[in-house]
């Protein structure tokens, strides 16, 4: 039998294309044109091995060490859970065209002639209505999947946060309509981020309050008026009700907070409250803004 490398290039650097984009769209990954186009050409490693060294132990490994490096080149890099996560969904897809296209394979049949008709045994003319109903369920599940991906993604901004002495960072934040908690002292609505996410940028002299004693206190407040005068400035304790009791998050009134994401760069008011638990499982957001800090910037 013989064999055209450049249309083995071509048609499993299409189907790796494919892949590639439907994995980006179910994990809702930003991609771009020139990342997809190196992962297909790593794709395309494997095809190269298997036409000039079949059964050589390189060409064993590439076949499944090559996704990896696909998946790696293809979409930003953003953690190792999503990154696994895109891996696992490549895989999915790749198995699941792979058995659809061998399923054909032996269900749909040529004649042998040049042009010749296709042929569909009548035993197994059940599948076409099968095939036709998972394809309905598909494209609902498709659907439903994009219109909620399309609405976290208008909801999530980008900020970029300068606390003073520190250093400037970006995070992402989710718009959540059920945040309502505001400074006590300044009224400003509060913005919840994760502590890891805004550590680096927190002022050496701050710090400490980061840790302090105040955390076993029923009532922290007159720990901070007993403290440094730069704290008592810059720090508040905003009071949540957690499940059956009542709590305290450290506040710290940031010295600029925009947002970038808007179609002009908006300055916000706001203080910054403190979690140590991780908002966003999959990374997409490392805060949760109140409703009235895009209210008024979408106003002005």
């Amino acid at each position: 039998m013989e064999r055209y490398l450049d249309l083995d290039l071509l048609v499993n650097g299409s189907m790796d294309a494919l892949l590639l984009i439907l994995a980006a769209r179910l994990a809702n990954l930003p991609f771009r044109g020139k990342r997809i186009a190196a992962g297909v050409i790593a794709g395309e490693i494997p095809v190269i091995l298997s036409a000039y060294a079949p059964a050589s132990l390189i060409f064993e490994l590439s076949k499944y060490l090559i996704p990896w490096l696909m998946v790696w080149l293809a979409y930003p890099y953003r953690g190792f859970r999503l990154y696994f996560k895109s891996l696992l969904i490549f895989w999915i897809l790749s198995a699941g065209l792979g058995g659809l296209i061998y399923a054909l394979w032996g269900w749909l049949t040529f004649d042998g002639r040049i042009g010749g008709s296709l042929r569909l045994g009548l035993k197994n003319l059940w599948i076409l209505p099968l095939v036709a109903g998972l394809w309905w369920f598909t494209q609902k599940a498709w659907h439903r999947i994009l219109g909620s991906a399309a609405h976290h993604q208008t909801s999530i901004y980008d900020l970029e946060i300068d606390m003073g002495g520190g250093n400037p960072f970006q995070v992402k934040a989710l718009l959540d309509t059920g945040n309502q908690l505001r400074d006590p002292l300044t009224g400003y609505p509060v913005i919840l981020i994760e502590e890891e996410a805004a550590a680096a940028g927190v002022p050496e002299e701050l710090l400490p309050v980061l840790q302090g004693a105040w955390r076993d206190l029923d009532d922290p407040w007159p720990w901070l008026w007993q403290s440094d005068s730069l704290w008592i400035k810059q720090c508040a304790f905003i009071p949540y009700q957690g499940v059956g009791h009542k709590s305290w998050l450290l506040g710290i009134r940031p010295q600029k907070v925009v947002c970038t994401s808007l179609s002009e760069p908006r300055e916000m008011k706001a203080t910054l409250a403190f979690v140590r638990q991780v908002l966003s499982p999959d990374r997409a957001y490392q805060a949760l803004l109140h409703p009235e800090h895009v209210q008024g910037a979408e106003e002005s």
